[in-house]
């Protein structure tokens, strides 16, 4: 069989590529615009009829969205805050946990593959098992967490956690035993990548351990801190499931855009304001995005130590 030419085979990869174009085109492509274009609309439940006659009120949407004189606007301004307390919390706590677990699981030691495929149960647990089950055991009457307490002496009455101010801080406990194993995995591929005579060599010059881990580990460590730190930023900008599942359609104040999004788009029925709020929290993750691209492209050379 004769060579295909150059051009022959360009025009067989795009048509391999075709059907992942064609996927791409209607699953993301034309939702987005289409959901740009209706932000821009006044469309609600009394206009979605006669949606193509829908008044044009163009960004008439988002300022009441990003103002305080609106009530829609406080809720979502309380939203975006609530997202990056929750952020703020979760992201450091489950960066310590996961490295000092790292660090356990990067020594040898009898049963380390099956303890390494233990902790990882939590991460590959299903979101709406894992934090259904958070759900019960935070629960007021029944839940383990308001029994051990009282058990403990800690407090004199049931406390009520799903609901209120306690809400966001029973989403965090649940949030963060959800995601420190995915932190311990990455950087224990970082630990297991660093040369073992840059630790011979650090202790021959008599570094401490705690040297060796704030002089080596740490410094080689930062290229996959600076790709899990960006990721997590992306993916916790964006909750859902963990808020929807633990406090309902209507968290009250424990709100986040994606909820609140929710909410107003598909429970209040107002769609235009659910777009605009849907394509700034777009416009906020595409940044980010863009910043982990740009990090990404940073390294740490060994031979720089």
């Amino acid at each position: 069989m004769g060579t295909l030419s150059k051009a022959k085979r360009e025009k067989r990869a795009y048509w391999f590529i075709l059907p992942a174009v064609l996927c791409m085109l209607f699953v993301h492509f034309i939702p987005i615009i289409w959901g740009a274009y209706i932000s821009l609309l006044d469309l609600d439940v009394f206009t979605l009829a006669q949606w193509t006659s829908a008044p044009f009120v163009g960004l008439g949407n988002f300022i009441r969205i990003f103002s305080g004189q609106f009530a829609v606007g406080q809720k979502y301004l309380r939203s975006i805050y609530t997202v990056i307390v929750y952020g703020l919390i979760c992201i450091p706590v489950g960066y310590v946990i996961g490295l000092a677990v790292a660090l356990l699981l990067n020594r040898n030691f009898v049963g380390r593959t099956l303890v390494r495929g233990l902790i990882l149960l939590p991460y590959i647990t299903p979101d709406s098992v894992a934090f259904n089950v958070w759900r019960f055991i935070f629960q007021a009457r029944i839940g383990l967490v308001n029994k051990y307490l009282l058990k403990l002496g800690l407090i004199k009455e049931p406390l009520i956690w799903l609901v209120g101010d306690r809400a966001l801080t029973a989403v965090i406990v649940a949030s963060v035993w959800k995601g420190w194993p995915f932190a311990c995995l990455i950087l224990l591929a970082g630990l297991q990548g660093i040369p073992s005579e840059l630790y011979e060599a650090a202790k021959i010059d008599g570094a401490s351990p705690w040297q060796q881990f704030t002089q080596v580990t740490l410094p080689l460590l930062r290229p996959v801190t600076k790709t899990l730190l960006m990721l997590n930023v992306i993916w916790n900008f964006h909750a859902f499931n963990q808020f929807y599942i633990l406090l309902g359609g209507s968290p009250g104040d424990a709100h986040v855009p994606s909820t609140f999004i929710m909410q107003e788009a598909f429970s209040n029925l107002h769609y235009g304001l659910g777009s605009a709020m849907a394509v700034c929290l777009m416009i906020v993750i595409l940044i980010l995005i863009a910043i982990y691209m740009r990090f990404k492209k940073g390294g740490v050379s060994y031979e720089t130590f």
